[in-house]
C-alpha cells in the first residue's frame, strides 16, 4: 500500500462544459486559499476594468494571450497548490469540443476527477460526453460541483433538480457522485467555508471534502508493475530505468520480464542521489539484475504471482479524436506504458450515443464518437485489464504521428498466451513406442491427422463430424471423434468457460488428439475453440497432420437454429461467457475448408468433409 508521502500529491482534473466556470473556480480557490498574492489580484482586477471587462477569476490562469482573446481555455493548465493538510496538482482540462484530445491527456493521470456544471444552463452534451470520458478513462466516483447558483438565486429546487438529472445519468455509465456541492466561483460560496446563502446545504465546503478524499488505492497494490523506460550502461552495469506503477521494489524481489517471461532478482538499486532500501509506486529507480538477460524499452517488469496477460488481441472502448475513417487492418501506432506497437483494428463491436447512451445504428466512426472495438497486433503485448490496473491499461492510437484515438484495454474475454515454464519436465523422459506410426499407417493404409472443426455453437460441427466418423469407419478407416460437450464430461469436467480454461480445454483436447494420431487414428475434433492463437498451438503440435475446419453459420442462423437452447439462455443473461453473445469468436483466417452450413445442406456438407479427408489421408 502507498504510504501517507505518496498521497502528499494528489493530481485533480476538472471537467466540464465551456464557460460551466472549470477555470473560474480554480482562479477563486487559489485566492480563497491564499495561493494568489493580493497585489496580483488586485493588478488583474484593474487590467480588466481598464479592457472594460468585467474581471473573471479564470483571468489567474491564462497563461496564454489567445486564450484570453478567444474567452476560452484551450490546454491544460497545470496548477500546483496547498491547503492546510496536502498538496495538490490541478490539472484545468478544456471543456471546447475541439480540445477534447487535451481534455482526455490530462484527465489519464489523474487521482480526482470534479465534474462542474452551470446550475443556470444545466447538463449539456459535452457535461455528458466528459462524464463518459471520465469513466472511460476508469474513474468510477466524481466530485461534482453546481456552480453559478448566484444566477439562480441559491435556489435550493434548482439545485435539486439538476442534480438528480446529472447522478440518473452518471449512474447509468457506472459513476457515482462522492460529494455535490453548491458554489458559486463568482462570489466564492461554499468553495473554502460554508455560505450563509446556501443554509439549506447541509455538507461541507470544497476544501473540506478535497481534503478529506481518499485516494482510491489500487486493490491489488502488492503486485508490482515496473515498464521499462530505458537501459542504461554505465562501466560494467546494465541499469534498468523506469517509474513504479504498482507495488513496491527492493534489492533480492524477484521480477518476471515480459514478454521474454524471463525472470529474474533484483541485484541493486541505482537511484541518484543517494538510494533508500525499498522504492514504491510513484518513484523512478533504476535497477540491476542477478542474472544477464534481455530487456528492452518497452518491456514490462512485474512480480512473478501475478503479471500482465501477454495477448495479441483484445477489446477495448476509445474515443476516436479524428476526422480520419477507420481503416481495418490498416496499421496504427500504439502506444501503452512505455512500449509503441504496430496494431490494426480488427472490427467495431458497437458505436455509442453519448447523450442517449444507446449503440447508434450508423456504421462508419466519426470523430468524438466512442466505440468498442477489437485491436491486433502482430506481437504479443503485455497488457492489465482496466478493472485491475488502470494506471497501466491506458493507451493511445497514432496515424502518422497524429493521435486520432485514446482508450482502455479490456482483456476479459481473451487468454494469456503467456508460455509457462515448468520444471516438472526436467526429469520426464518419454517412453519410445513399440509400433511406430508409420507401421500403423501401412497397416490401415491411411495416415493419421487431426481435423479439427471449429465454428460457432449450432453450426452444425457435431452433427457433420459424426455422420463422416460413421461413414469413414464404414470404409476401415481408423477414425475417432472428439467432442467438445463429451470432453467437458469427464477429462475437461473442471473446466469453465473463462478465457483461461477455454484455453486449457483447447490444449488438452489438442494433447489427446495427439495421442490418437499415435495409434494411427484420424482424430475429428468437434470444438468451438474460439480464439485464432489457441488453435494455432494446436496445430503447432502436428503442423503435417493438421488441418482445420471452419464450419460456416451466422449468429443470426446459429441462434435461429439453438438446438441446444443455449442461446436463449445466453440472451437472457443465465449462461455466461457464452461465444457469439457474451465472449468472442474468431473465425480462421487461412481455413484449409470451408463449410457453409448456412448453404449446404448436412447430407451435402458431410459428403464435402468425407471426399476432403479421404484426398488429404488416404494412401
Amino acid at each position: 500500500m502507498k504510504n501517507d508521502k505518496n498521497l502528499d500529491v494528489p493530481k485533480i482534473v476538472i471537467v466540464g462544459h465551456v464557460d460551466h466556470g472549470k477555470s473560474s473556480f480554480i482562479g477563486r480557490l487559489l485566492y480563497e486559499i491564499g495561493e494568489i498574492q493580493e497585489e496580483k489580484y488586485r493588478e488583474l482586477k484593474k487590467a480588466s476594468q481598464k479592457r472594460g471587462d468585467e474581471f473573471e477569476f479564470a483571468f489567474l490562469l491564462d497563461a496564454l494571450q489567445d486564450e484570453r482573446d478567444q474567452g476560452i481555455t484551450i490546454d491544460t493548465t497545470r496548477i500546483f497548490f496547498k491547503t492546510k493538510k496536502r498538496k495538490y496538482v490541478f490539472i484545468d482540462a478544456p471543456g471546447h469540443k475541439e480540445f477534447i484530445r487535451n481534455m482526455i491527456t490530462g484527465a489519464a493521470s489523474a487521482d480526482i476527477a470534479i465534474l462542474i456544471v452551470d446550475v443556470k444552463e444545466g447538463i449539456k452534451q459535452q457535461t455528458k460526453k466528459h462524464s463518459y470520458l471520465l469513466k472511460l478513462l476508469g474513474f468510477e466516483k466524481v466530485i461534482t460541483l453546481y456552480n453559478k447558483m448566484d444566477k439562480v438565486g441559491y435556489s435550493e429546487s434548482k439545485f435539486l433538480n439538476i442534480k438528480f438529472k446529472l447522478e440518473t445519468f452518471l449512474s447509468k455509465i457506472g459513476i457515482k457522485s462522492y460529494s455535490s456541492i453548491p458554489i458559486s466561483s463568482r462570489k466564492g460560496d461554499n468553495i473554502v467555508t460554508l455560505s450563509k446563502e446556501t443554509a439549506w446545504y447541509k455538507g461541507f465546503p470544497f476544501i473540506k471534502v478535497l481534503d478529506e478524499y481518499k485516494i482510491q488505492e489500487n486493490e491489488k497494490s502488492e503486485f508490482i508493475r515496473f515498464p521499462v523506460q530505458d537501459i542504461y550502461k554505465m562501466g560494467d552495469k546494465r541499469i534498468i530505468v523506469g517509474r513504479i506503477e504498482s507495488g513496491k521494489i527492493k534489492s533480492g524481489t524477484k521480477l518476471i520480464f515480459l514478454p521474454s517471461n524471463e525472470s529474474v532478482n533484483v541485484k541493486t538499486l541505482e537511484v541518484w542521489p543517494k538510494a533508500k532500501k525499498e522504492y514504491e509506486v510513484g518513484d523512478c529507480i533504476g535497477i540491476t539484475l542477478s542474472d544477464q538477460i534481455f530487456v528492452d524499452k518497452g518491456n514490462m517488469a512485474s512480480d512473478i504471482k501475478n503479471p500482465p496477460k501477454l495477448t495479441n488481441r483484445f477489446e477495448s472502448r476509445v474515443f476516436w479524436l479524428s476526422k480520419k475513417k477507420i481503416f481495418f487492418n490498416k496499421k496504427y501506432f500504439m502506444k501503452i506504458n512505455t512500449g509503441e506497437y504496430e496494431v490494426s483494428i480488427n472490427k467495431i463491436k458497437k458505436i455509442i450515443d453519448v447523450e442517449s447512451l444507446i449503440e447508434k445504428k450508423k456504421k462508419n466512426v466519426e470523430k468524438n464518437d466512442i466505440c468498442e472495438v477489437v485491436i491486433h497486433s502482430s506481437e504479443l503485448i503485455p497488457m492489465d485489464d482496466y478493472t485491475f490496473n488502470k494506471s497501466t491499461s491506458r493507451f493511445c492510437l497514432l496515424d502518422e504521428k497524429e493521435i486520432v484515438a485514446g482508450g482502455i484495454v479490456d482483456i476479459g474475454n481473451y487468454p494469456d498466451q503467456r508460455e509457462y515454464k515448468d520444471n516438472l519436465k526436467q526429469n520426464i523422459i518419454p517412453e519410445n513406442y513399440a509400433v511406430s506410426e508409420i507401421d500403423r499407417s501401412i497397416k490401415y493404409n491411411h495416415r493419421p491427422g487431426i481435423v479439427w472443426l471449429t465454428g460457432l455453437s449450432g453450426a452444425g460441427k457435431s452433427t457433420i463430424s459424426k455422420n463422416v466418423e460413421k461413414r469413414l469407419f464404414q470404409k476401415n478407416i481408423n477414425v475417432f471423434t472428439l467432442d467438445g460437450d463429451n470432453l467437458r464430461i469427464g477429462l475437461n469436467k473442471n473446466l469453465d468457460f473463462s478465457p483461461e480454461d477455454r484455453t486449457e480445454n483447447i490444449r488438452r483436447t489438442a494433447e489427446v488428439a495427439n495421442l490418437f494420431t499415435k495409434a494411427g487414428f484420424i482424430v475429428l475434433v468437434s470444438l468451438i475453440s474460439p480464439y485464432r492463437s489457441e488453435r494455432k498451438k494446436a496445430r503447432d503440435i502436428r503442423p503435417e497432420i493438421f488441418r482445420e475446419i471452419y464450419i460456416e453459420a451466422s449468429l443470426e442462423v446459429c441462434s435461429k437454429r439453438d438446438v441446444k437452447g443455449l442461446y436463449a439462455k445466453a440472451m437472457k443473461g443465465e449462461i455466461k461467457n457464452f461465444t457469439g453473445i457474451s465472449s468472442p469468436y474468431e473465425p480462421p483466417e487461412m481455413p484449409n475448408l470451408i463449410i457453409n452450413t448456412s448453404k449446404c445442406s448436412i447430407e451435402e456438407s458431410v459428403e464435402k468433409l468425407e471426399k476432403f479427408i479421404i484426398k488429404e489421408f488416404s494412401f
